[in-house]
């Protein structure tokens, strides 16, 4: 008995003395509540790359439910803006070489992996002003595996499958790294 009354009284007078969390965390620079998402412009040389990252940024400010999203700049406080810089695709070490000439011929080499690496650019800027009011820059890869003529299951070099993999692979870019772009910039940092 003696607990409770003691829980019930650290729980009354604990709450004055409490850390307190602003009104501001978790909104956008300048308080803006009112954005405009257009199509991230893309400087590198993948086709239609710009579709899953614009899509992914538009969902995350959705999903955060303290913004409204207009459909025109005019409508808008600020222009949330994307460009992807970069795209790149490197092999990795990791290869795998013909010894016998049952599938391939003697010495053949294909990778086993392919690494996707994406740079961009987000930034709000202010409507009226147009002043940048927050900008960053993300760059981060990912792996896939391309298909191996050795391998039973993917016994042919598909350039299909490949391409397939690959738009998987920057799909799946395009959610990590928008979720971290607004996380960050709701958080002002």
């Amino acid at each position: 008995m003696k607990i409770y009354f003691v829980c019930i009284f650290f729980l009354f007078f604990s709450e004055s003395c409490a850390y307190r969390l602003s009104n501001n965390v978790d909104t956008l620079p300048n308080s803006v509540k009112i954005i405009y998402i257009p199509i991230f412009l893309n400087e590198s040389s993948e086709p239609n790359v710009e579709v899953p990252f614009t899509n992914s940024l538009r969902t995350e400010a959705l999903r955060f439910g303290k913004l409204k999203l207009v459909d025109a700049e005019s409508k808008s406080e600020a222009i949330l803006s994307g460009t992807i810089k970069s795209v790149e695709l490197a092999s990795s070490e990791s290869i795998v070489e013909a010894e016998n000439t049952t599938y391939l011929p003697f010495g053949t080499v294909l990778t086993t992996q392919v690494k996707v690496t994406v740079a961009l650019l987000i930034k709000l800027t202010d409507t009226k002003t147009k002043k940048i009011l927050w900008s960053s820059e993300y760059k981060q890869s990912k792996n896939y595996t391309p298909p191996q003529i050795t391998l039973p299951v993917l016994n042919s070099a598909n350039n299909l499958y490949n391409l397939s993999e690959r738009r998987q692979t920057l799909e799946t870019l395009s959610k990590d790294m928008m979720q971290l772009a607004f996380d960050r910039l709701v958080d002002n940092f």
